[in-house]
């Protein structure tokens, strides 16, 4: 047995033997370069996590310092100037409003005034122009052609002229339906020719100023 055992001991290996040798050594190394590689590969990355992190951290301070200041500021007594510049900026809103407010009143007020005005005037022309419609259908044919008949006539065409100038009609009245808004009935009569309050006769013209009744037309009305 002895004798053996050196024998094996001793013996030299082989070519293979070795060869598979020197591989499982390789294997061996390759593994250990992989494990330290690997190694190195999650240090890096737990490196890079710590790193971002910390930024993160940053970041979310630095907003919440940015808060803490805006809620300081925000509870931030007031200047007494600035106090003063509000109350006087809202003492000038409420003033311009009451101006304004005012000038549409007077505004207003001048309107209706001068709608007062317009129609007295017109109220107290009406007469004349009456007289020289009168006066114009009075002359006969011969007077119209003469001299004064055409004056008359153009002086009457005149006025008529300038009241619808200045914003005066006549109100229609023969043959419409009676309207008591625009026409005054002072006479009544039975005309089977016509139909029921329908006016048949205009007994004095009637004016409106705008959207305004001057004079009511003077009618007679039927049935």
């Amino acid at each position: 047995m002895k004798t053996l055992t050196t024998k094996n001991k001793f013996r030299k290996e082989s070519p293979m033997e070795k060869e598979n040798k020197d591989l499982e050594e390789n294997q061996e190394v390759d593994v250990e370069e992989t494990s330290a590689v690997e190694e190195n590969q999650e240090v890096e990355n737990s490196e890079e996590k710590t790193e971002e992190s910390k930024e993160t951290q940053e970041t979310e301070d630095a907003s919440e310092e940015k808060t803490e200041k805006k809620k300081k500021k925000g509870f931030k007594r007031k200047d007494k100037r600035d106090e003063q510049i509000e109350e006087l900026n809202d003492k000038y809103q409420r003033l311009f409003a009451e101006f304004q407010n005012f000038r549409n009143r007077s505004d207003k007020e001048k309107t209706a005034m001068f709608e007062t005005g317009a129609k007295s005037i017109i109220e107290k022309i009406l007469p004349v122009v009456d007289n020289f419609e009168r006066g114009v259908a009075a002359l006969s044919e011969e007077d119209l052609e003469s001299p004064v008949g055409q004056g008359m006539n153009l002086i009457y065409k005149q006025l008529l002229q300038t009241l619808e100038d200045i914003g005066v009609e006549v109100i229609e009245a023969k043959g419409k339906e009676f309207d008591p808004e625009l026409h005054n009935a002072v006479m009544h009569e039975d005309n089977d020719e016509l139909g029921e309050n329908v006016v048949s006769e205009e007994l004095q013209k009637g004016y409106k100023y705008r959207d305004t009744v001057v004079r009511h037309s003077m009618v007679k009305v039927a049935n």
